[in-house]
């Protein structure tokens, strides 16, 4: 087939006609000199917007109280990609805290993008301005339980993204996302089938950060289907990898998922091991938060070694200093280990006093409402029946589930 032939065959194509009728040859130099300069404009004016906006979502926030967010979608202020972008960064820091104050901020945000011009920038631009309001609804709807809505979501931000192939990281953050709300949903996988191919696409383009962390929700997937070989595999491919970019941090990430493995798997010297490597990195590091956690998995250690009077003055050091961040969740996580060993001493007179001080702070933290009917649940059945110490790590292992499927995206 010679070049005549070539064109001949191309203008045949359904899709390239047009383009032939217009003159417009998908590799014409004069269409992509204008492109190009349409890029440049919008990320001059984009630029410019950061500047005039700084700190402008922060301040709007501060004005009113959240019941009046909502109005803030007609904010002309706000009508901006710079505002978006701050009220994604809103979202992210408060969404593990104060989830419903970041659904309040991802609503307005997801609302000003689905109303902006299509004209406002450029279609691959608004393609992504939209796809990250709805992400970041999506995801703030997975912290609150609400999957079905979240799911929706996540739906329409990759719908959003459409078929633009520089889009390519974008649709792996949405995926990352939507591999979340779908383990939440037990639709396991599915879930894995889509944050291995975010994972493809984090590797690809050197995002190691989202790298690793798509490793640990695929790592988590399979720990909730109590496949814990794999997800030891898992997590220890990706510690070879975390120690080849000398990342002490997410090394240390990693231990703590090793030793709880190991629990599952009854490999107590290996856990102790793991729990005591983690805790060294993290203290290293200066992550206060994180040595409470992981000395937590180091009290279930111990306990399961026989050593409950050592393992309880553990778990109730952690409890401490998580009630002293303010990390209510983890505190409450400590308590039911608490009351799973008063529970099988027969005490259920503390357990039970214990279990409504749990629900007391659950409550004031605002935490997931399923959380607090879980453990409310539980004192119904240390009241009627005096319950068991299974009973007990069934609702354990619930909380400690919203807490897992709970670790947020960026």
């Amino acid at each position: 087939m010679n070049h005549s032939d070539d064109v001949r065959h191309l203008a045949e194509c359904q899709s390239c006609r047009e383009r032939f009728s217009k003159n417009v040859l998908p590799f014409d130099a004069a269409r992509r000199r204008a492109g190009a300069r349409e890029f440049a404009a919008a990320a001059a004016r984009i630029e410019r917007e950061r500047e005039s906006a700084a700190d402008i979502v922060d301040r709007e926030l501060r004005q009113i109280p959240i019941e009046k967010w909502p109005s803030l979608a007609e904010s002309p202020a706000l009508r901006n990609n710079a505002a978006l972008e701050q009220m994604s960064e809103e979202v992210r820091k408060r969404i593990e805290r104060k989830p419903v104050e970041a659904l309040a901020i991802a609503n307005v945000a997801a609302s000003i993008a689905e109303s902006l011009s299509v004209n406002a920038y450029p279609p691959a631009v608004m393609s992504q301005i939209r796809s990250t309001a709805l992400r970041d609804r999506a995801n703030a709807l997975r912290y609150l339980g609400r999957l079905d809505e979240a799911f929706d979501a996540i739906e329409t931000a990759e719908a959003r993204l459409g078929e633009f192939a520089g889009a390519a990281h974008d649709r792996a953050i949405v995926w990352f996302v939507k591999s979340m709300i779908l383990g939440q949903m037990d639709h396991f996988e599915e879930a894995e089938r889509v944050v291995t191919a975010a994972s493809v696409v984090f590797a690809d383009v050197n995002d190691l950060t989202r790298f690793f962390q798509a490793g640990l929700v695929y790592g988590n997937l399979l720990g909730r289907q109590k496949r814990y070989e794999e997800a030891q595999r898992v997590f220890l491919d990706l510690m070879t990898v975390a120690k080849s970019t000398s990342d002490i941090e997410t090394e240390a990430r990693l231990c703590n998922n090793l030793g709880h493995c190991a629990i599952y798997l009854d490999d107590y010297a290996g856990a102790n091991v793991h729990f005591s490597e983690s805790i060294a990195r993290f203290t290293d590091l200066g992550l206060r938060a994180e040595v409470p956690r992981t000395n937590l998995g180091a009290a279930l250690v111990l306990i399961g070694k026989g050593q409950v009077e050592s393992g309880l003055h553990r778990l109730e050091e952690a409890r401490r200093a998580f009630i002293a961040l303010g990390m209510m969740g983890e505190a409450g996580l400590c308590a039911l280990r608490i009351i799973e060993v008063l529970i099988d001493r027969g005490d259920t007179v503390k357990a039970r006093a214990l279990t409504g001080t749990v629900i007391g702070e659950f409550e004031a933290a605002g935490l997931d409402t399923r959380a607090v009917q879980a453990v409310a649940g539980l004192q119904s059945s240390i009241d009627a029946d005096g319950a068991t110490g299974e009973a007990v790590r069934t609702v354990h292992e619930f909380v400690q589930r919203l807490a897992t499927d709970q670790a947020g995206a960026s």
